[in-house]
Formats: C-alpha cells, structure tokens, sequence
C-alpha cells in the first residue's frame, strides 16, 4: 500500500506541474507578459497530461488549467468586482474542461492517427473558442490568436479564415511539437505529423508576406482620437460637468491644428444628454463650429423601453456646421455592466449586484458618412478647404466599449458599406493593467479579417490607429512612451484599401467547419463504440 501511495502521489505531482506549466505559458503569451512564442508550446504539457490520466481526471485538470489562466489574465476585473471576476472565470475554464474531456478521447479512448489528431485537436479548440464567444452573450476575450498579434505575417490568414485559423496554427503546432516528444510513435510517424504542421505554418507566412505587400488603397482617412484620463468616478459627477468639457475642448482644438477628417471622443465622454441637454449640446456643437471639423462624440441617449426610461451607450457624429446628423446605439451591451439579465423576471437580482446601468441595447447597424473632412452626410453646405484627391466620400461605423471583440458584429458594419472602424471605450475601470493591450489586440484582428483600418479612443487606454494589415502605427502617449493614464491626442493617416477580404464575404466558414467537424467525430465515436460494446454507454 506505501508504494502504491507513492506512486499514485508522484503521478499526482506530475499531473499537478504539467497543468501549471501549460497555465504559466499561456498566461505569459498574452499582455502585459507579451511572449508570443509561448503559446506554441503551451499545450505540449497539457497534451502529455491527458495521455495519462482518466477522462474524468482529463476534464479536472483541464478545468483547472483553464481557470488559473482566465484568473491571472483577466485579474484586472478585481478593479470592478471581485465576485464577478470568480464567477465569470469560472465558466469560462468550463471550455477547457470540455476541450480537455474531448482531446483526451483523441489519445486513449478511441485512438485515431497522428495526423488525425493533428487536425482534430485543433478542431475541437476553435469550435470550443467559437462557442465561448457567442454562448450566453459571449466573450471572445483572449482568444489564443490574439497572442499573435505583433506577428504580422502569421496573422494575415484572418482575412481568409477570421482569427480561428491562427489558434487552429497554433495547436496543430503543439500537437506535432508532443507528437515529437511522445514514446511509442514510430520516427516517420512524428516527422509526419511535424511536417503537417510546418507546412501550415510556412503557407500561412507566405501568404501573409504576399498579402501585406498587396494592400494597397486609392483613399485615405486622417483621424485625430483624444484621451481625455477622466477618472471614472468623475465622469458623471456634476462638479466635474465644466471640468471634463474644458478638458475635452482643449483637446479637440488640439487635434484640429493636424487638419483632420474627424476627431473622435471615447465613450460617454459627454457629462450629459446630447440632444436633450440644451447647454451641453449648444457647447459640444459650437465646438465643431469652432474647428470647422466633425466631432465623433460618446454620448449617452435617453430612450423610453419596456414603459420605462433607460439610456443608450451612443455615439453621434456632429458635422462641421454643428449639425447633429447621426447617431449609432451599442447594440452588445455588457451583462452586469449595463443591464442586468433576466431583470424583468428576476427584478431583486439588482438589489443583490454593485451599482449597475440601466441601458437599452440598439438595433441599427449605423455607418457614417462623410467627406473632405469639413463635411459630413446631413450638413447643408461645406466650409474650408475642398476635397483633396486623399480624402474622398468616407464611410465609417462604430464599435462601442467591448464590441470589438465580436468578429460577425463588425463585418455586418463593414458588409454595410463601412471602409473603416472607430472604436470608442472607457478602459479607465480596470486601472494601468494589462486590458486595454488586450482589448486592442482584439481590434487588430478586425483590421486584418475585414481589411479595414481601426482608429481607437479610450478615456484612458490604447487609444490609437491600426493599419488594414493589423499594424499598430500610432498612438496618445506622454515623453516617456507610457500610453495609459495619460491625457493627449494622436492624428494618424489610414490608407483605406481596395477590394474585400474572403472573410468579409464568408465570415465564419472555418470555425462552423470546425464545429462541424468536430460534432460529426464526436457522434461517429459514440457510433462505434456503441457497435461494438452493446449494451454500454459511451462516455
């Protein structure tokens, strides 16, 4: 019995720093560790775990593994609550669980070749990641492509495959690199399997080096974004009302003196309700008069829903005449951020929660037009300079607080007309953390999939511009280079590219192809098994 107890701990204390490592690796591919290299080696140890445990031990490790890294790398949601932040951890590790429980049938329960497995493990991963970005509402938040974000080359094959056919590289990757180190498995078998996955690998950087030197535009869009640092407790407070909008105005005069197309405020950046607020909006509007260039501005909008009044998270684009021609409404609110679910059914949910918004979501996929830069769709006339042969008819939607995050919501903007995307957020919530980088790398992978440029303005965060190739070329900072907490604005040049992206005209093909696939294994296992073990059920 002592050696059996010797042994069963021993495999217990392998178990234990195999899923550790693979946690650890994984944590630090993404910011603020920003080691990209790590999540091509981060599953080797997870991978070698599951061969040697059960499938209900596969299931728990794999849930641990998956909790340890949405815990460290999601930390920063301590800053708003610190029972949500366990909460919502906790469901998500319940993908890794179910991605552990279903790798693990690959290697021992019902063994399939190496290069079957090559392909069906990544499968299973990007069905699992797809599913947790729609699920429930959903939360693509880092997905493991994004850890490749400063990879130029690699990640181009999101404009064909969306960001799915990185993380399917990726554990293909990993498969091929445990295969390698597996005994048992005949020498050409590895080899096999690594040759798969170089192969992969080394077409999707060639056709990433091709892609980038052919992105070229005919029209161009020069967007100054501001950076206001308002502390988010000041935001809305009254005696901070005259404060926020000076800060604001000066540096919207600021941006003006680059000569831009527009200049855009972050979220809910207005101290009131644009439109309805006669002072507010008579000041906001003398501004754009002002400096004879339109203001893209957050703005919250009272609306009446359900018999009662509640807001919306909006945006309004107020051309150069002061005219308030446009507005979009958040369509993908945040659950306990902004609305509370199931609250009409469940109203002392609210009672029980932090102080939550009360919002309503909208329904228009909004894209914004406009011209030279002194000109907007719904002005009367135009002032200043006339169009230049860089900044013809210009159109642009969107993306509010954490709606970068869903693929399919910014291609329907882009399908709609929309040749380029701002982002508006407030990432002040979550402190000088790791968030904003992370938040941005989701909107780098916008640009590349739909092959549209991104500007972004955070209250504080990464508030910058992206290029269509997923470049970062710009960005508000202070002397030192340190781009949160600070208060400026940044006026950069987006080249706005010719033609499409195969993503922009198919959207989620491989990801439903992988759900696909993996559905379809899953059901011929269970077939299997049960011809030729009748009477049992498989697990």
């Amino acid at each position: 019995m002592g050696r059996e107890s010797a042994e069963k701990a021993n495999r217990s204390l392998r178990s234990l720093l195999l899923a550790l490592l693979s946690a650890a690796l994984l944590i630090v591919a993404f910011p603020n560790f920003n080691q990209p290299w790590c999540a091509w080696i981060a599953f080797v140890p997870w991978l070698f775990l599951l061969r040697a445990v059960s499938r209900r031990a596969a299931f728990w490790w794999s849930y641990g593994i998956g909790l340890a890294f949405f815990l460290a790398s999601m930390w920063w949601l301590i800053h708003v609550t610190v029972i949500g932040w366990l909460v919502l951890c906790a469901c998500l590790a319940l993908y890794f669980a179910v991605f552990g429980l279903i790798a693990s049938r690959f290697f021992i329960h019902h063994p399939s070749s190496i290069i079957q497995r090559a392909l069906l493990v990544p499968s299973a991963w990007v069905a699992l990641e797809f599913l947790r970005s729609h699920l429930f509402s959903g939360l693509g938040w880092n997905l493991l492509a994004y850890s490749q974000t400063g990879w130029l080359p690699l990640i181009q094959i999101a404009d064909l495959t969306g960001v799915w056919g990185v993380s399917f590289l990726i554990v293909m990757g990993n498969v091929a690199l445990a295969e390698l180190f597996t005994r048992g498995i005949p020498p050409a078998a590895r080899w096999k399997s690594a040759a798969v996955a170089a192969v992969g690998v080394l077409l999707a950087l060639g056709y990433g080096a091709w892609r980038i030197s052919r992105l070229a535009g005919s029209g161009m869009l020069r967007v100054a974004v501001l950076q206001g640092n308002i502390p988010h407790d000041q935001t809305w407070d009254e005696a901070y009302r005259d404060s926020t909008l000076q800060r604001y105005q000066a540096l919207t005069e600021r941006a003006a003196a680059t000569r831009p197309d527009v200049i855009v405020w972050p979220e809910t950046t207005v101290p009131g309700y644009l439109g309805v607020d006669e002072e507010i909006t008579q000041r906001v509007t003398a501004l754009a008069r002002q400096v004879r260039c339109p203001l893209l501005v957050g703005a919250p909008a009272p609306t009446i829903h359900d018999e009662r009044i509640t807001l919306m998270n909006s945006a309004t684009l107020i051309d150069a005449l002061g005219n308030l021609v446009a507005r979009y409404d958040k369509m993908h609110l945040v659950a306990f951020g902004e609305f509370v679910p199931f609250d009409t059914w469940l109203p002392w949910l609210r009672g029980l929660l932090p102080p939550i918004g009360e919002f309503s979501p909208g329904h228009e996929y909004t894209v914004f037009h406009m011209g030279s830069g002194l000109r907007a769709q719904g002005s009367g006339q135009q002032i200043g300079p006339q169009p230049t042969a860089h900044s013809p008819e210009l159109s642009f939607s969107v993306l509010i607080c954490f709606e970068d995050v869903f693929p399919e919501l910014a291609r329907r903007f882009v399908r709609r007309g929309a040749q380029a995307l701002l982002v508006i957020t407030n990432d002040a919530w979550f402190g000088p953390t790791a968030a904003a980088y992370q938040h941005a790398q989701a909107s780098t992978f916008r640009a590349v999939e739909l092959r549209v440029p991104v500007a972004r303005a955070a209250n504080t965060g990464w508030s910058g511009c992206i290029d269509a190739s997923g470049r970062w070329i710009g960005s508000v900072h202070d002397e030192s280079g340190r781009a949160l907490f600070v208060e400026g604005t940044h006026t950069c040049e987006l080249p706005i590219p010719d033609g499409s992206s195969f993503y922009r005209q198919w959207g989620d093909w491989f990801a439903g192809l992988c759900v696909i696939v993996t559905v379809a294994w899953l059901a011929a296992h269970r077939w299997l098994f049960a011809q030729t073990h009748p009477g049992e059920e498989a697990t």
